[in-house]
């Protein structure tokens, strides 16, 4: 099975995340599922949320904070 892997990116303008998919942007709102994809092996199912800061939320209520200047790969 072929996974199809888009940039998600954070929007400072508007104070959220975007996945990229081509030349579009669309942006992501609390709750949202997805697959994040850490390494070449790693790949989590997890929610975004907002609390002060976004974070997704993986198994077991472990929280990943998002990083505003960095980009991630998700499958969504």
């Amino acid at each position: 099975m072929k996974h199809t892997w888009f940039e998600m990116k954070y929007d400072a303008k508007l104070c959220f995340w975007v996945v990229v998919m081509g030349e579009r942007e669309y942006g992501l709102h609390c709750g949202e599922r997805f697959d994040l994809f850490l390494n070449q092996d790693t790949q989590i199912i997890c929610r975004l949320e907002l609390d002060r800061e976004w974070y997704v939320l993986m198994d077991g209520g472990r929280r990943f904070y998002l990083h505003p200047k960095e980009s991630y790969l998700i499958e969504v």
